[in-house]
């Protein structure tokens, strides 16, 4: 087998021949030699490094090299021992001494090669490990190198051709078996990984390496105690390294286990804090956790620390997208995807953006580049189905959910997913009915089950019902804006003004950058009566960037409904219906305010005729019908339409 660390004896030992006259002889030249082999510090190098004693190996082969400094092993063997120390950059240049030494030295460009790979790109280390192989073509060990490299290249073919070639060579190279699962692993060939992993185990059972991709592939096939356990021996063999308390935080994210997962984070940043995939799981995890500041933070040091790390591009922007800092979140999506063409997370999450801000073609373009990357990906599809409903295609929204639907649900989160079909269907009803399901089977859901139930209660107009449901969520989990925001529109359709803005002040504090809470709270301001406060909270959001067509649609209904000659200006709110119209054709709500505008510059003809336009929607609800009706009868009486406090 292939040890860890290959070094050339610094010393031949010869056997000897002897007879019981020759004892004594031979015991007084063994003491020498023993003598000689303890003071010999190439040796006492090559013994530290078995040990794991790196910083006492460079000590050693730095005696070595004082005692003869044109002797080109010594400099490989330290540079070795720096590599694992982390310290690159000797490591690089005690290679570059000893080709400099010996120019066709295979071995030197071999660790200079593997001192490369931690620098990234990759292009240098692959020269290197292929030089390797050119000056000692049966050089196993510089074969599977760069397969590891191919591999992280993702240059898989490649890659399996020199694994399969070492292991010809030597074939009980555990290593390169765990190269060879790693491939595996890399093409989603996860059985046969298991196997070459188990097998790598069984030649070196004391090799961190095939534990934690064997961990990895547990966490897939959702054996989380399996992932665990793999990783825990990863990090009981290499306490020393960052990378096994990755893993073991990989195996506990995946289990859900975010506080446990931060724990081995920080023992892994401990032990090196310039590794930038510490700080992107981290962001993960603090995500997950919802403590956005923080997954921000992390998510920027990842991206300092790597160029081009795409994922922690995407996960700083989903944190930012959380706290509704929709600019921030596209530059920082549109970024990931420039890394990364095929990252459907951050398709995904530029699309939401686009969506927020009622930009539904380019909405649509992502979500469509998203299902192009995963056809199974059931949020893209969803969206994508809300964005045809946007759009008034309403066949092409129906095809995304009935394909959506298509699974019967099995298990707690199958009911949830069906019912946000249903409530992208309006199907409030089914949507109830599977809610209420699947927080049978999961208690624990409560807390998202009741809010999504509430909005199906509004949808339906059982005002009550909604408010019970939301009032249990918020009870669950005081922390969530989104069931303040709901509380508070409920409270408004109550015509209870003073609670409706309590609540969509609660929501703000929360989420203070979510322009969508902003906009609720202008209006209901506005219904309150406070017609002053509500401009100065819609001029808020105008310096951001987020002027969607609700912004527009809600500062022009402000501006041609206002029960104060102060605040209301009909040119402003025409020109602000422009740009919502553009944004937003055919929402009836927009049809409304529009109508709003024109009887407000004196236009009625065309405020009836957009009226109608908006009463001959399907699917109004019963009070935006009585509502549209009222408004009609005032423009046919040549009448604007005034929304006076309360009204």
């Amino acid at each position: 087998m292939i040890p860890a660390f290959e070094f050339v004896p610094n010393n031949v030992r010869i056997g000897t021949v002897f007879d019981r006259g020759n004892f004594l002889l031979l015991w007084l030249s063994l003491l020498a030699s023993n003598a000689v082999a303890q003071e010999d510090p190439a040796q006492r190098g090559d013994a530290a490094m078995n040990a794991g004693n790196y910083a006492e190996a460079v000590a050693a082969y730095t005696e070595a090299i004082s005692h003869d400094p044109n002797k080109a092993r010594s400099y490989i063997d330290r540079s070795v021992a720096y590599d694992m120390l982390n310290e690159t950059d000797k490591a690089i240049t005690d290679a570059n001494k000893a080709l400099e030494l010996e120019p066709k030295n295979a071995e030197a460009y071999n660790v200079r090669g593997w001192a490369k790979f931690n620098r990234k790109p990759n292009e240098e280390a692959l020269a290197d490990l292929t030089k390797a192989i050119e000056l000692e073509p049966k050089f196993p060990r510089a074969l599977n190198r760069r397969a590891r490299v191919l591999t992280d290249e993702r240059r898989l073919k490649e890659a399996l051709a020199d694994v399969n070639k070492a292991l010809e060579l030597a074939e009980d190279y555990a290593d390169a078996y765990t190269t060879r699962g790693n491939i595996f692993y890399q093409r989603g060939d996860y059985g046969k990984a298991l196997v070459e992993l188990s097998t790598a185990i069984g030649f070196d059972p004391e090799a961190p390496r095939p534990y934690g991709v064997r961990s990895r592939i547990w966490s897939y096939f959702k054996e989380h105690q399996r992932a665990f356990e793999d990783a825990d021996k990863m990090a009981r063999l290499d306490s020393k390294s960052y990378y096994p308390f990755l893993v073991r935080a990989y195996a506990q994210d995946d289990a859900g286990k975010f506080e446990p997962a931060l724990a081995d984070l920080e023992e892994a940043r401990k032990r090196d804090d310039k590794v930038a995939e510490i700080y992107k799981e981290k962001a993960f995890c603090l995500l997950n956790l919802k403590k956005f500041d923080d997954a921000i933070a992390e998510a920027s040091t990842a991206i300092r620390l790597r160029q081009g790390f795409s994922e922690a591009w995407q996960l700083r922007g989903s944190a930012l997208l959380a706290q509704w800092r929709l600019g921030e979140a596209l530059t920082d999506f549109s970024m990931a995807l420039r890394l990364n063409q095929n990252d459907v997370r951050s398709a995904i999450g530029r699309g939401t953006v686009y969506f927020y801000w009622t930009q539904f073609q380019k909405a649509l373009a992502d979500f469509d580049a998203a299902l192009k990357i995963d056809p199974r990906s059931f949020e893209a599809r969803l969206w994508r189905g809300d964005t045809y409903n946007q759009l008034g295609q309403a066949e092409n929204a129906r095809a995304d959910f009935v394909l959506l639907g298509k699974s019967k649900p099995e298990k707690p989160d199958g009911y949830m997913r069906r019912a946000l079909i249903y409530l992208a269907e309006g199907n409030a009803d089914a949507a109830i009915a599977d809610l209420t399901k699947a927080m049978e089977l999961d208690k624990a859901l409560a807390s998202v089950v009741y809010a999504l139930r509430a909005s199906a209660h509004f949808k339906k107009e059982n005002l009550q019902a909604a408010l019970n449901d939301v009032n249990k969520a918020i009870e669950l989990d005081p922390t969530n804006p989104n069931s303040f925001s709901l509380r508070s529109g409920i409270y408004n359709r109550l015509n209870q003004h003073a609670e409706a803005l309590e609540n969509v002040k609660k929501a703000i504090e929360l989420a203070p950058k979510s322009s969508a809470y902003h906009l609720n709270y202008a209006y209901y301001l506005s219904r309150a009566g406070d017609y002053e406060a509500a401009r100065r909270e819609l001029d808020r959001v105008e310096e951001t960037a987020d002027k969607s067509a609700w912004y527009y649609n809600n500062l022009a209904w402000l501006l041609a409904t206002a029960d104060d000659d102060k605040i209301r200006n009909g040119s402003n709110a025409e020109e602000a219906m422009k740009e919502a119209l553009k944004l937003l054709p055919n929402d009836p709500r927009l049809l409304d305010t529009q109508a709003a505008v024109c009887a407000e510059l004196g236009r009625f003809e065309d405020a009836v005729k957009w009226e109608k336009r908006c009463l001959a929607v399907k699917g109004l609800t019963t009070e935006q019908r009585k509502n549209g009706e009222a408004r009609l009868n005032l423009y046919q009486k040549r009448q604007p339409y005034r929304q006076a406090p309360g009204n």
